[in-house]
């Protein structure tokens, strides 16, 4: 970690965040940081140094933070550096989570969106998520719908004892192990939203208790949700994967799309739900999308009626079956 400063706010604030996770952030001067620029795993670079840095020239990279107490300069020279923005001292948990982030978390981190309303997303996530622990990887199953109405009711959890979002609303900076707070349904470690008063969910909550997750477990499962919120921006943001379910007819090609375009999800792969009746070709999706379809769904009543008693699906292994779909997705 390298940091770019003369500030001594921002240094201190830097070098004590990565030194509590036992790492080391070095700091050099704005013509010096050429020859770090590509080596460094993250770059801090304090408000004071944004225009000498940015006059360097130097090529995109991820993994580049402003850091400073002037939000006004920080935004200034954010898009010329291709950087993400931490302003003191509200950042100061936040910039905990980025190098928590950084110097830890192996889990894999999967993010699954619905293109359109109805189309299963929820049903999927909890799928892949009861296939990859059938499998003998450790998962987390993540809720960060706001407004879907917890997904324990999914899985039939919702009697079952333990925490739900609104216990970690104001979680921040580095967490500890949380598996043993929360609840498990069929070996899968389940982390809902509550039902009650509206929950405003933040980027910084969501992103310290995935990087705790992806500390403790193979593998993370994020419900994303489609409410625009930050929380789902921020899910998308750090999945290294993202599937799109998309509903095979027209209008659900359409909605994904503007799906596509209110998020612009990196590294997204699309699944289409068959429809009865309907049923639009991959090329036509793939064309209108401008992703690949990686697997196609079937339409299962059966899939509605377990959801609705809160029972794990049957993960058929037919062709376009639930579980063929979650083998080959998992597999991918």
């Amino acid at each position: 970690m390298v940091v770019v400063s003369d500030l001594g706010e921002v240094c201190e604030v830097v070098t004590t965040a990565a030194a509590a996770l036992g790492h080391q952030a070095s700091v050099c001067e704005p013509e010096a940081v050429g020859g770090r620029w590509q080596a460094a795993g993250t770059v801090f670079i304090g408000v004071d140094s944004a225009a000498e840095v940015a006059a360097l020239a130097l090529p995109r990279r991820e993994r580049v933070y402003l850091v400073g107490s002037d939000s006004g300069v920080a935004a200034l020279w954010s898009v010329p550096l291709g950087a993400e923005v931490i302003v003191l001292p509200q950042g100061r948990g936040w910039l905990s989570s980025v190098l928590a982030g950084q110097a830890d978390g192996t889990g894999e981190l999967l993010a699954v969106l619905g293109g359109s309303g109805g189309v299963g997303a929820s049903t999927l996530a909890a799928a892949l998520a009861w296939r990859a622990s059938d499998r003998g990887r450790s998962v987390a199953l993540v809720d960060a719908d706001r407004l879907g109405g917890g997904i324990d009711l999914l899985m039939g959890a919702e009697r079952e004892p333990g925490w739900r979002w609104p216990r970690f609303a104001a979680a921040d900076g580095v967490l500890g192990e949380l598996g043993e707070f929360l609840p498990m349904v069929d070996g899968v470690t389940v982390l809902s939203m509550a039902r009650g008063p509206d929950l405003e969910l933040g980027r910084e909550p969501l992103a310290a208790v995935l990087a705790s997750l992806r500390r403790t477990f193979d593998l993370v499962l994020v419900d994303a949700g489609r409410s625009g919120s930050a929380s789902t921006r921020e899910a998308l943001r750090l999945a290294g994967r993202t599937l799109l379910v998309v509903g095979g007819c027209v209008r659900g090609v359409a909605a994904a799309g503007e799906v596509l375009r209110a998020f612009a999800p990196p590294a997204t792969e699309v699944v289409v739900r068959r429809l009865p009746g309907v049923r639009v070709p991959d090329e036509a999706v793939e064309e209108a999308l401008g992703l690949p379809v990686v697997a196609r769904l079937r339409h299962d009543p059966r899939l509605v009626i377990a959801a609705e008693r809160g029972e794990r699906p049957e993960l058929s292994r037919r062709r376009d079956g639930l579980g063929r779909v979650c083998d080959l997705l998992l597999e991918a």
